[in-house]
């Protein structure tokens, strides 16, 4: 099979709250080569870990995320998400923990910008991965293409990922292009095996989210994704798939 990297979707997030250093640490023991997280600017400036642009769904606070101050949004508790109840104590995390834990467990991240205040806050970010160690083991993604030029501009360096929910088009190959190195982030829902094909031609890698099945991923991994981001542990389902005779005498 290709050498296809499975990415935790805000963490293993079937297996622990999203986005959350229980998903993370999760994720890393597990064996992932990665984890994807969402970050939004705090009004004083402090890059947070979390998906919706509300608080609501997963504390017990109630408001838009960005609106925030960073001590108001680490007195929430997060009460939501997968197996919560084993989970007891959770807050949100601030990027710097996350990348902590991605150090650690030697996790690449695909950090997703969300939203944020001012330019400044986007130059504080790519900082804050600068300062982790992290640089060469992260990829900002972003479903605005302005956001990830300013990065661009930033860093001449640091893997970019344009995120799209829409069927690709020749104008995504040409963002790619012009922002290397950078790859393509299809939804797999709305991206075929031949559409990663184009790309793979092009010289352009491509990621497909959120694939929680083998059936569904497949197909991506032999047309050449280099990336499938998921919520669930699918190279554990390959390895389960391969026939014994394959694995070797041990079985492994």
């Amino acid at each position: 099979m290709p050498n296809v990297k499975y990415v935790a979707h805000r963490g293993y997030s079937m297996q622990a709250p999203e986005n959350t250093i229980a998903a993370f640490e999760l994720a890393g023991r597990t064996g992932f080569w990665g984890i994807e997280c969402d970050t939004y600017c705090t009004v004083d400036g402090r890059w947070i870990v979390h998906h919706d642009r509300t608080v609501d769904r997963m504390t017990d606070g109630t408001g838009r995320t960005k609106d925030f101050a960073f001590e108001e949004i680490r007195k929430l508790r997060i009460d939501g998400g997968n197996r919560i109840a084993d989970y007891p104590g959770l807050r949100v995390p601030t990027l710097e923990e996350v990348l902590g834990v991605c150090r650690s467990y030697g996790l690449h991240a695909f950090v997703e910008i969300e939203e944020y205040h001012r330019d400044a806050d986007l130059a504080a970010l790519v900082r804050i991965v600068e300062a982790s160690g992290m640089m060469e083991k992260c990829s900002f993604i972003c479903f605005n293409a302005g956001d990830l030029e300013k990065v661009r501009a930033i860093n001449a360096d640091v893997q970019l990922g344009y995120l799209s929910a829409r069927p690709p088009t020749p104008d995504d190959l040409t963002l790619a292009q012009k922002l290397r190195p950078a790859f393509l982030d299809y939804d797999y829902k709305t991206a075929t095996p031949a559409d990663v094909k184009r790309c793979v031609r092009a010289g352009i890698d491509v990621s497909m989210w959120t694939v929680n099945s083998r059936a569904d991923a497949l197909p991506f991994i032999e047309a050449g994704a280099a990336y499938v981001t998921t919520d669930t542990d699918l190279a554990a389902e390959a390895a389960r798939s391969v026939p014994f005779a394959a694995r070797g005498e041990d079985g492994i």
